[in-house]
């Protein structure tokens, strides 16, 4: 489940194959056939997004646990078994060097600081409450995006990089300013 020596806190921003999302530890769901609330212990807010045709990424069944259902996307708590789907989790670093940055993976850290977890939870749980983070869009608005916000209070992927560290970073931001109309007249 989790990378080797890891241990998941409240506010940390993680990630997995397919999914980036912010792990709130203890949460409440409601469950939909008693409709009271129950505690789950690891749960996770992400924001899911459709696939290339327009579907959600994955069809399951109700999970017994946290009660998302497959269909549900934008930003969502499920729980942690949910969130991996059998996949490795990582913790994203942050205030890494500009050294560190350059050469490890793309989408796996950030040089800026983490705002506190009881900021990162609030920002989460205010994208939640609001059920939006916008249009999905797997290059400038996906759950990598949603996580930073959550994280730094600002928008950033370096997981879709056109290139890896500091030039892959330049090349996207640029990429984004041209998708936004900020270079046309």
């Amino acid at each position: 489940m989790m990378a080797t020596g890891q241990v998941l806190k409240p506010g940390d921003h993680i990630y997995s194959k397919c999914f980036g999302g912010i792990y709130v530890g203890k949460a409440k769901v409601k469950n939909p056939r008693t409709g009271k609330e129950e505690q789950i212990e690891n749960a996770v807010i992400h924001f899911l997004g459709l696939d290339k045709n327009g579907k959600a990424k994955t069809y399951r069944p109700q999970c017994p646990k946290c009660f998302h259902e497959s269909h549900e996307l934008g930003v969502v708590l499920t729980c942690l078994d949910c969130f991996y789907d059998g996949n490795t989790i990582y913790r994203y670093e942050y205030e890494v060097s500009l050294l560190s940055f350059t050469f490890k993976s793309s989408g796996s850290c950030s040089t800026f600081t983490s705002s506190e977890p009881d900021v990162v939870i609030k920002r989460a749980y205010s994208f939640l409450h609001k059920k939006n983070f916008g249009e999905y869009s797997l290059f400038f608005n996906n759950c990598e995006h949603f996580a930073t916000k959550c994280k730094t209070g600002t928008t950033l992927c370096n997981q879709i990089l056109f290139g890896t560290g500091v030039p892959g970073a330049i090349a996207y931001n640029v990429a984004r300013g041209f998708t936004k109309g900020l270079f046309w007249s």
